[in-house]
């Protein structure tokens, strides 16, 4: 508790030293010792120093190192001892305030890349050291309870973004750009979150992505056959993932395979970027998360788990369709033994049945693919139980129906004649009853907003109106809400909106009710 007072008392001196030091930079100054000495102190009298402190005292050496001036064969060395310094610095830090100080590392080793391609060799060199850092104290289980070590990014973490950034983009830029140019490797839209006030262990997620795109990007160049390439790849992905052990990571990764492009443009080009994401959903798709779960190692909280398990089925839908079109059979097997077995499905099926007091088997509906659960998720939160973290997942997920219909209208594999392997329900003809089934339902909740034309050639109303042409109207989990007379629809979450096994809803779904699903 006085620790915090201590730190909180120094940010007024971070700040000007911020700015004098920015003011000395402007004019040319590369001889920053008298900052140095001050929070080298400062350092060695703080038994946990934040992350900003660190950050301000390795960017004064980096910036008396000239590194700017030193020839390229030397740069690598130099960053080399960037990283050193900051491991040197950290030794008393929780792993996540570990990981996330290596940012300005990965930032010089990208730039490197970029604009000295014949530093790759050392520069792959080195990232190999850091995947193995990070592997190694990402593997203690005690240290990765984000309850007990994750702190949050003060008010002045933007200036020292602006600090790390001068020297590449000037220092009259907005924050905004400061941080594009300081966190390369990730996408708009998963840097947005990052800033004051963000979690630590965020940013160290946000570090891990780059590490992973970085290391798997240099390794196209290894001249290898494509066979070869693609092999090594997938296993180096799935090493690091399954190494690494981290939530937001993982978050953070699936969140950009939904993204039209990945980040990589600058290190790789078109060609090899589709080439990267199709291997990056098989890691993804088949790695093996029971590292995630309760039983197995990290505690998350069940909430983090099932909003990374709806981002897990997004992506696995992306990569179906994306077999698909490839008339890749062997992958859409694959595929669908992974959501068969996957530990993120069981978990996903759990918490549901959980928040709606669906305790008994019989309540839970039979789900075949991973079309069906996307439909039930969107039933199930129109109900009133908050599946989607925000609009964007739930939007994703709409689009999601919204190609299916026409996707099976127009199937790309065929029988052939033969009996497909059994795994392959997603295209079977009992699927497609089911899809119709809950089809009318989505309708009946009014969970899609556009109206699209039946598939099979009938029309579609929105449920103000009519009756849809040519389908039966089916029963989906009855909670008959206005019989309640001032009881939870729903079971009470858990402290941590986790699992709760509190009472159940007043009035959960009958047997009868479920088997018209079924049938």
């Amino acid at each position: 508790m006085n620790h915090t007072k201590i730190v909180d008392n120094f940010q007024p001196m971070l700040k000007e030293s911020i700015d004098r030091f920015l003011c000395e930079y402007r004019k040319g100054a590369t001889d920053f010792s008298n900052f140095s000495s001050i929070f080298s102190r400062l350092l060695q009298n703080l038994p946990d120093p934040s992350l900003e402190y660190v950050w301000f005292y390795s960017a004064l050496d980096f910036y008396t190192s000239n590194f700017t001036a030193l020839p390229s064969s030397k740069q690598v060395l130099a960053t080399k001892d960037l990283f050193q310094l900051l491991v040197s610095c950290s030794s008393s830090c929780n792993v996540v305030k570990r990981v996330a100080l290596l940012a300005p590392v990965i930032y010089e080793l990208y730039h490197l890349v970029v604009d000295k391609k014949e530093l790759k060799i050392e520069v792959e060199s080195l990232l190999e050291g850091i995947v193995s850092y990070i592997s190694i104290f990402c593997g203690s289980e005690i240290e990765q309870d984000d309850r007990i070590v994750d702190l949050s990014l003060s008010s002045c973490f933007m200036d020292l973004v602006r600090v790390w950034a001068v020297h590449k983009i000037g220092e009259n830029c907005e924050n905004g750009e400061n941080l594009r140019a300081f966190l390369p490797i990730v996408s708009d839209k998963v840097r947005d979150s990052v800033g004051a006030g963000c979690k630590v262990g965020h940013l160290a997620g946000l570090v891990m992505c780059e590490v992973f795109l970085l290391r798997l990007c240099l390794k196209f160049h290894l001249g290898v056959s494509s066979q070869e390439l693609e092999k090594h790849l997938r296993d180096c992905a799935v090493q690091m993932i399954v190494g690494f052990r981290n939530y937001y990571f993982l978050d953070a990764l699936l969140w950009m395979l939904l993204e039209p492009v990945l980040p990589v443009f600058s290190l790789l080009g078109c060609g090899d970027e589709g080439h990267l994401r199709k291997i990056l959903y098989d890691a993804v798709l088949t790695a093996e998360y029971s590292f995630l779960t309760p039983q197995r190692g990290i505690h998350q909280p069940c909430k983090n788990l099932k909003n990374l398990a709806v981002r897990w089925l997004l992506v696995l839908d992306n990569a179906l369709r994306s077999a698909r079109d490839d008339s890749d059979q062997a992958k859409i097997i694959s595929y669908v033994n992974a959501f068969s077995l996957s530990c993120l499905t069981s978990e996903l099926i759990k918490w549901i049945t959980h928040q709606t007091g669906m305790g008994r088997k019989t309540s839970i509906p039979d789900i075949s693919s991973p079309i069906t659960l996307i439909k039930w998720l969107l039933i199930i939160e129109e109900q009133g139980v908050r599946v989607f973290d925000c609009d964007i997942t739930k939007i994703y997920a709409k689009a999601v129906i919204c190609k299916s219909r026409v996707e099976y209208e127009f199937p790309m594999i065929k029988p052939n004649g033969k009996n497909l392997n059994e795994n392959l329900l997603f295209y079977s003809n009992n699927e497609e009853r089911e899809l119709d089934k809950v089809d009318s339902d989505l309708e009946m909740v009014d969970i899609v907003d556009t109206e699209f034309p039946d598939v099979a050639g009938g029309t579609r109303k929105r449920k103000e109106g009519i009756n849809i042409e040519g389908e039966t109207p089916v029963k989906f989990v009855k909670y008959h809400s206005h019989d309640n007379s001032g009881g939870e629809r729903f079971s009470p979450l858990g402290n941590d909106d986790g699992l709760s096994s509190g009472s159940e809803v007043d009035n959960p779904a009958s047997d009868e009710d479920m088997e018209d699903l079924k049938q």
